[in-house]
């Protein structure tokens, strides 16, 4: 069984992307599958100070010096004000469901932090869908539903409960946890340490596991 490798993330957060690129590298073609979870930083479209930019400071002294050392050009000016990503991040189980959700996450990352468009606006997030080659009126439906905003609204409550979610991005493989973009080296490491542990636990479970007797055929 591959390992799992957890990564919460929100489309405001230009850290989110970095790690997608760090664990894209490190993973490369090993048996590893990447689940990719949302989780909204600022259910009210902005944070608790009431500040709808990001904080002063961060972005040119840690968001473009950081993805230029990861190879990622970000726009010198930073996307302002920051918008409500609710509806964007439910969409992602939509576009998952429909085999595109890295498509998804790619295109929603690019409008918000590239192109500085309002990825909380339905309009804007409906043509953003139809360019990944998605239904937008089936996109619209679902997110009109219900169900759907039930379903979201008990996975974010879980990401705070049961994982202890915070902040973005978090990854986690099995015990493995780190908050900020992961370090390629440690995360490798990690993979190593579980694969070989997932390993040595099959052939010991294959020992022990007792022998089929044979019957003689009568």
């Amino acid at each position: 069984m591959p390992l799992t490798i957890d990564v919460w993330f929100d489309y405001i957060c230009p850290f989110s992307v970095m790690a997608r690129k760090i664990i894209t590298e490190t993973v490369g073609d090993e048996d590893v599958h990447v689940r990719w979870r949302p989780y909204e930083l600022h259910p009210e479209g902005i944070p608790a100070t009431g500040k709808k930019d990001y904080p002063d400071g961060v972005w040119e002294n840690s968001v473009l010096p950081m993805g230029e050392r990861f190879g990622i050009a970000f726009r010198a000016d930073p996307p302002s004000p920051l918008p409500h990503t609710g509806r964007a991040l439910r969409g992602f189980d939509f576009a998952q469901r429909h085999g595109a959700g890295l498509a998804y996450n790619d295109r929603l990352f690019e409008a918000h932090l590239g192109e500085h468009r309002d990825i909380g606006d339905p309009a804007v997030l409906a043509a953003l869908v139809g360019e990944i080659g998605l239904d937008a009126e089936a996109f619209d439906a679902q997110l009109a539903s219900a169900a759907d905003l039930d379903r979201y609204r008990q996975e974010q409550r879980e990401a705070a409960a049961i994982h202890r979610i915070h902040t973005v991005p978090t990854v986690t493989v099995g015990p493995w946890r780190t908050e900020g973009v992961p370090d390629a080296g440690r995360l490798a490491q990690a993979l190593d340490f579980l694969s070989s542990r997932a390993a040595a636990q099959t052939r010991s479970a294959t020992r022990a596991r007792p022998a089929t007797p044979h019957t003689r055929a009568a």
